[in-house]
């Protein structure tokens, strides 16, 4: 695969999926979550609690591991992306605008629940008013694909979000 193609293959790949799962560790502890994301470019966006576990830790150390992979029946058919980066909250005002906007496009129930939050249980309403939107970056992406064989892996690696 040339490096042209394995971008578009990481690119297409992020775009089937919706979930990733966000690996963190503090004081020798693990911890993993799964959140929903959106792409920009090789960025993945999020939002989540700042006062969630994985959060926390993000604050503390930045450092993550992601992945994003489908449901497969047989180990021959895996494919997926494992990822090294890390992880900052989003906080100047016009990469919230663009983050969120792209948030929304790919995810239109969320307009829903910000627009008009009444009909929501008030439940997921303030919880939606508590959270905060991060940025996965990842600096090295593998793509694995079984198919090829078993731990076939593909490697990109990224600087400041763009294929290095």
């Amino acid at each position: 695969m040339t490096r042209e193609e394995l971008e578009n293959t990481v690119r297409q790949f992020m775009d089937c999926f919706t979930t990733m799962t966000l690996a963190c560790s503090r004081e020798g502890k693990p911890w993993a979550a799964a959140v929903y994301y959106a792409r920009q470019g090789f960025d993945l966006i999020f939002f989540s609690s700042p006062r969630s576990i994985h959060s926390t830790v993000f604050s503390e150390n930045p450092e993550a591991a992601a992945e994003i992979h489908g449901d497969y029946q047989r180990w021959q058919e895996i494919k997926g992306l494992q990822m090294e980066g890390r992880v900052e909250r989003i906080t100047a005002i016009p990469d919230l605008a663009r983050a969120v906007a792209l948030y929304l496009r790919r995810f239109p129930f969320v307009r829903d629940l910000l627009s008009d939050p009444g009909s929501f249980s008030y439940q997921a309403a303030s919880q939606m008013a508590r959270v905060a939107l991060y940025r996965f970056r990842p600096h090295r992406i593998l793509y694995l694909d079984n198919e090829g064989g078993f731990g076939n892996r593909s490697t990109l690696e990224i600087e400041d979000g763009a294929p290095g």
